[in-house]
């Protein structure tokens, strides 16, 4: 996906109006809560002014009864819920921006690739090139309720309807060759229909003829994000994907990712410079370490006990309430692997954890400690990022993962890490293209 060794800037937005963060002093102050587009527009305006490639929007269509066996306590603290359709916020926010892309996430696992594929068509014409695709398999079952499923698909089933619903897709997209279009009102030929190609597609889980009734979009395909981390997930990532994100917690953890995506690569006929990884990291601006870690704990002191558990239930569909007081994380661990939800995450935490600790004190730490963290100065946050990014093949970049307040997180880094980064040349100073894709090849 990029073909020099810039750090690609992104930021993850899809929990800034919950997970406690509402409540934080100063957050949401002067806005519409959540349900229209100020807040995102001020966002969207920052992250161009640091030169973001990418603003991320996740979703799931479920409403968690994990945690105690009902909803209860996930819209009581307001954990990852409510989640609207974001898809409206996009041609809004690329109206008000130059450069920033939009990532919006659809499962193929509950909607079908022609739907996707006109959709994403239509988002790529409206951002004038900027849009990006997360294709998830959604390994929710409150989420599969909703669609009308008793049970959550297989883990496996899940990835092989997603093969087939990528390449149809994929198909659907490239239907209408670039240059079909002809628009000569003088012989009134509007376009060439030797360019424009029907499917007559047949599959295990889908049927269809093609071809897609639309012009083609500025990038042809959307950019697309496959973040799982499972087999077949790498495979299907390794196949079609332009970008993965990743939550490793420690480097070595991140180099050997890279070096399992690459041979994935390798094995489809790619190479490493086809997919780029944006790799999960907290970052928390301040006159020193010291100062930042008493942010974080201002943050977890105004958290309830219980404010980790409530997550993690819901992340990976177990009841962490029924965990018995003393029961470390390995006790857990079988219960976790039973429900088949994110394996992936659940076993990166396991391998950087100490293990004998208990459930509900990695609770607590996993409020502030998921993924990676760097904090401290400006030059103190540069170093470690430049350190990673080297270490880990200089191929990607780093999306912003939930700080400890809506929006002051995203702001204090623009304006103070930002500058350190493109003062040592590792993050662009404008960008080079129109298009997503262009700027990410940058």
């Amino acid at each position: 996906m990029s073909e020099r060794e810039t750090i690609h800037l992104a930021a993850d937005l899809s929990f800034l109006h919950t997970d406690f963060l509402w409540r934080m002093p100063g957050s949401w102050v002067g806005y519409p809560y959540y349900s229209s587009s100020e807040f995102y527009e001020d966002i969207a305006k920052t992250a161009q002014q640091g030169r973001f490639d990418l603003l991320f929007f996740g979703d799931t269509g479920g409403t968690s009864e994990d945690f105690g066996g009902n909803h209860d306590a996930v819209v009581r603290n307001g954990v990852k819920w409510p989640r609207h359709d974001m898809t409206a916020m996009i041609p809004i926010l690329a109206r008000l921006t130059q450069g920033v892309g939009y990532a919006l996430t659809m499962s193929t696992t509950y909607h079908h690739p022609f739907h996707c594929a006109r959709t994403f068509n239509a988002l790529d014409h409206v951002t004038k090139g900027r849009i990006a695709w997360n294709a998830v398999t959604s390994a929710y079952k409150w989420e599969a309720m909703n669609w009308g499923f008793e049970e959550m698909m297989d883990h496996d089933e899940r990835y092989r309807r997603a093969q087939e619903f990528l390449q149809v897709a994929c198909e659907l997209w490239d239907s209408v060759e670039p240059d079909a279009v002809i628009m000569n009102r003088e012989s009134g030929e509007f376009l060439d229909p030797e360019k424009v190609h029907r499917l007559d597609f047949k599959g295990d889980y889908f049927n269809v003829r093609g071809p897609l009734p639309a012009l083609p979009s500025p990038q042809q395909r959307p950019v697309i994000i496959q973040a799982g981390s499972s087999g077949p997930g790498m495979d299907l990532a390794a196949k079609y994907a332009d970008l993965q994100f990743s939550t490793r917690r420690t480097v070595e953890s991140m180099k050997q990712h890279r070096a399992a995506i690459d041979e994935k690569l390798a094995k489809f006929g790619r190479t490493p410079r086809d997919l780029g990884i944006l790799w999960s990291v907290r970052v928390q601006v301040a006159e020193s370490v010291s100062e930042a870690r008493a942010k974080e704990q201002a943050f977890l002191d105004s958290v309830p006990p219980e404010g980790g558990l409530i997550e993690m239930s819901q992340w990976f569909g177990v009841d962490f309430s029924t965990a018995e007081l003393g029961m470390t994380l390995t006790d857990f661990a079988d219960q976790v692997r039973e429900q088949k939800g994110n394996l992936g995450t659940f076993d990166e935490l396991l391998k950087t954890t100490d293990l004998n600790m208990t459930v509900r004190e990695f609770g607590r730490d996993y409020m502030s400690q998921r993924v990676l963290v760097a904090e401290g100065t400006p030059k103190e946050i540069v170093d470690k990022l430049e350190m990673m990014h080297y270490e880990t093949g200089a191929n990607g970049g780093f999306i912003l993962a939930r700080g400890f307040h809506a929006s002051d997180n995203i702001t204090e880094f623009v304006e103070h890490v930002v500058p350190e980064l493109q003062r040592r040349g590792l993050s662009k100073k404008d960008y080079s293209g129109t298009t997503l894709r262009e700027n990410f090849n940058d």
